[in-house]
């Protein structure tokens, strides 16, 4: 990514301001507030309800699907990573708008039922490439070598709201976030998260605190759908890979 960064010419007629608003205003019904969605719902209030629903159904969808689906995409490069982030979102709201799983390509984010109370200012769109190298580095199974538990979970939470802090999708930066990191937490931390527990709380609301130098109710919250498999069951675990290996080697020594 850091050559397609090294290669944005800044100069470029696409970042000037005049040309993201008639990108940002396209995204929009005239002289309303109102993405264009699918539906072809115009009243703002009814969208937003809409989509609630919608967010709700596809989440869980995903999550159910979690072993045949998620676990199944690599997390292995960052283009892996980048893939993946944009996999969730596109998912969640493509019965919706065109735009799911496309980076925003304004300075601004779109949004239905606008939250002011907890808008945070989007990354520049000249600086995404540098801010996801410097991101994914938090998203690194090394970074969490030799912490304990309560370690790994501030961590986390602090990487996890950078991520957040990014904001590169129009819509459904908050569960696109949380579901992402889920996996990460669960394959390479050895963390299992409870994640209907941690969908309860106010994401927006505990992103928005981290943004502005509060981690601690993200953490707080993280805290309590956190956990670590028992011992015994990792072993278990391994052990049980161990005689799968052996099994394929008495196959083939045959």
């Amino acid at each position: 990514m850091n050559e397609k960064h090294d290669k944005l010419d800044l100069s470029d007629p696409f970042f000037s301001y005049e040309n993201q608003l008639k990108r940002f205003n396209d995204l929009k019904y005239k002289h309303t507030n109102t993405l264009k969605n699918k539906l072809n719902i115009k009243s703002e209030s009814k969208l937003a309800i809409k989509e609630e629903n919608i967010v709700k159904i596809k989440t869980a969808m995903l999550i159910e699907q979690k072993e045949n689906v998620l676990d199944q995409i690599k997390l292995e490069t960052e283009d892996d990573k980048i893939n993946f982030l944009k996999g969730i979102n596109k998912f969640i709201y493509e019965d919706l708008y065109d735009f799911a799983g496309k980076f925003r390509t304004v300075d601004f984010v779109g949004t239905t039922k606008d939250d002011f109370q907890h808008y945070i200012e989007p990354i520049a769109l000249e600086n995404f490439d540098l801010a996801f190298n410097e991101v994914f580095k938090g998203f690194s199974k090394n970074y969490y070598e030799r912490c304990s538990l309560d370690q790994k979970v501030a961590l986390f939470s602090f990487n996890m709201s950078k991520l957040f802090d990014i904001q590169p999708f129009y819509k459904g930066n908050a569960i696109t976030t949380i579901l992402f990191s889920q996996q990460f937490a669960e394959r390479e931390l050895g963390l299992d998260i409870d994640l209907n527990k941690l969908l309860s709380n106010d994401l927006n609301e505990l992103f928005a605190l981290a943004h502005d130098s509060d981690l601690k109710p993200l953490m707080d919250a993280m805290n309590k759908c956190v956990s670590e498999p028992h011992k015994y069951d990792k072993l278990f675990e391994e052990e049980h890979v161990n005689e799968e290996i052996e099994e394929i080697n008495d196959e083939q020594s045959i």
